[in-house]
């Protein structure tokens, strides 16, 4: 009776054990990649699947390390690999999957994360404003019933959810559990209608179970502007330039060109100039001074006899 007790009591801590190292991790689809969160040190199964047999199959550790995978599997199209992970597991897993047709192979990406009892499923999460968007978490420990469940948002307000806030009757008008998730399974989530700017940042999870813990996880909020929006904003910017640029250079044009005032007034001007210039006396021109030039009339022969007086009056100075 002793050794039978005993055996029951074996065989119960390894079933247990078992469970809480193949069982408990718990895998996800976040964004499309196969996400896997598991307790430190506990076993998990990183699988591989694809339609039809494969030829070979082999496995990129995070830190670029590989292990190949040989078994009657591949024949089923499924190769996977155990670990007993640690934090040097944690990162981005890379699966090859050769088929037996020779051609390009199939690549699967997963992600190994290290996590609490209760954890976020997407740690950052992006939308832009007036959207609809889940932050969520859940306990790692199989599908095991929650307590309770709340939220700290990043301005201060701080709520518990469950079915009950339903989106008729959301919290603030804003906050409600969605309608496919439950507390039984393990699920903390909240829905955020009409997300806004001031939704961004850090948001905390909590989840008790029952041992009587609450335990947390953080979830980053980042709001995003569309894109759509910001050429919108772009080209707005470039048009208001544009129609700034115009109105300065017709402003420039305008003022440049004289108007019809500024000609009359130009041309009363010019007149009044002219009838002054015509009134004012004109000074008598001065001739222009050379240098004499002496030239002497010759003397011609004659009968008559010429006196020294007759002579000197005969010569003349003529002034050039």
């Amino acid at each position: 009776m002793y050794y039978q007790n005993l055996l029951l009591v074996i065989l119960t801590f390894i079933l247990y054990d078992n469970t809480v190292n193949i069982y408990a991790y718990r895998t996800f689809d976040v964004d499309g990649v196969e996400t896997i969160l598991a307790l430190e040190n506990e076993t998990i199964n990183i699988e591989c699947k694809t339609d039809g047999p494969l030829s070979y199959c082999g496995f990129v550790h995070p830190t670029g390390k590989r292990y190949s995978f040989k078994s009657q599997e591949l024949h089923l199209g499924r190769c996977f690999n155990k670990v007993n992970v640690t934090k040097q597991d944690i990162g981005e897993w890379t699966c090859h999957l050769g088929k037996s047709a020779i051609g390009v192979e199939t690549t699967r990406k997963i992600i190994v994360r290290i996590v609490n009892r209760v954890a976020a499923i997407k740690q950052n999460v992006t939308t832009n404003p007036g959207r609809t968007v889940n932050l969520e978490c859940a306990v790692i420990e199989g599908m095991r019933s929650l307590e309770y469940c709340r939220f700290e948002s990043p301005n201060g307000i701080a709520f518990n959810i469950d079915s009950v806030m339903n989106y008729s009757n959301r919290i603030l008008d804003k906050y409600f559990y969605p309608r496919n998730r439950s507390l039984d399974r393990g699920d903390c989530v909240v829905t955020i209608s009409n997300v806004k700017y001031e939704d961004a940042g850090s948001w905390i999870c909590g989840a008790e179970l029952d041992d009587g813990k609450e335990y947390i996880d953080v979830i980053t909020l980042k709001i995003e502007q569309p894109m759509s929006d910001l050429v919108t904003g772009v080209i707005t910017f470039a048009v208001i330039l544009c129609l700034i640029g115009i109105f300065a250079w017709r402003k420039r044009i305008f003022s440049k060109s004289p108007s019809l005032e500024q000609i009359e007034m130009e041309d009363m001007e010019a007149q009044q100039r002219l009838r002054a210039t015509q009134s004012s006396p004109q000074p008598f021109p001065q001739p222009e001074r050379n240098d004499p030039v002496v030239f002497q009339l010759p003397s011609e022969p004659s009968s008559s006899p010429v006196t020294a007086t007759q002579q000197r009056s005969v010569r003349k100075y003529i002034y050039l």
